[in-house]
């Protein structure tokens, strides 16, 4: 398997059916076998049922049905632990992420481990609200230089890894706190990393489970880890 993609979804059964062809789409281009992992994250409305529909179109579409202890870390940790490619992809579940610039970050592979997409360098494009921008920018910048990352946008989950990065790194995370927990290990790990300009989507459907103050302990929990590790564990 060279390629697999993770995707976290819950409650996004309006979302499903044009990301799942639109990324599978992108990677037939490749001429490389490839799975695309949908990981049903306690979903109530109908997106298993979706899957289970495009699974019958799309036969490189694997499910992985959660139904108990619901969160995004916790879907994306089970994603990549069913992902079998030497090159593994993450993005959202809500099309917020276009899958068409995926070729861009497996280019950008062969010279780095990890390639993440952001909404905040030269290229880049972020269609947010406004309180969301400031909210998000400052949490990079606070974190960036705390942990001393290369790249200015770790709250993004568009992203590509090489396979040792995701088995060589220990993931804890519960809910969004992982988005910040990949970047930060891999870069501690002494992963290369490198980042390339995204456009970012405004979802049409659904209902965002983010919320940056809700989500606060568990990215200061994540950065309290990483400097003990900074610091204290070499």
């Amino acid at each position: 398997m060279r390629y697999s993609i993770v995707i976290p979804a819950h409650n996004e059964s309006e979302n499903l059916v044009r990301l799942l062809k639109s990324a599978c789409s992108a990677l037939q281009k490749t001429n490389e076998k490839f799975e695309i992992i949908a990981v049903n994250d306690n979903s109530t409305d109908d997106s298993l049922e979706m899957l289970k529909s495009l699974k019958r179109q799309i036969k490189e579409v694997v499910i992985v049905n959660r139904t108990k202890n619901p969160g995004v870390g916790y879907a994306i940790r089970e994603g990549l632990g069913n992902a079998k490619g030497d090159v593994i992809i993450t993005m959202d579940g809500d099309l917020s992420h276009d899958p068409s610039e995926i070729p861009k970050f497996l280019g950008l592979l062969n010279g780095y481990d990890m390639v993440c997409g952001s909404r905040y360098i030269k290229g880049g494009k972020a269609d947010m609200a406004l309180g969301r921008v400031v909210i998000s920018g400052l949490f990079n910048f606070v974190f960036r230089v705390l942990i001393g990352l290369p790249i200015r946008d770790f709250t993004s989950g568009y992203r590509a890894y090489k396979r040792e990065v995701v088995k060589k790194i220990r993931l804890k995370s519960k809910t969004f706190g992982i988005y910040i927990e990949i970047p930060i290990k891999a870069h501690l790990a002494g992963f290369r990393l490198a980042e390339i300009p995204i456009s970012y989507h405004k979802r049409e459907f659904g209902k965002s489970n983010l919320n940056y103050f809700r989500q606060g302990p568990e990215y200061f929990k994540v950065i309290f880890e990483a400097l003990r590790m900074k610091f204290f564990w070499k």
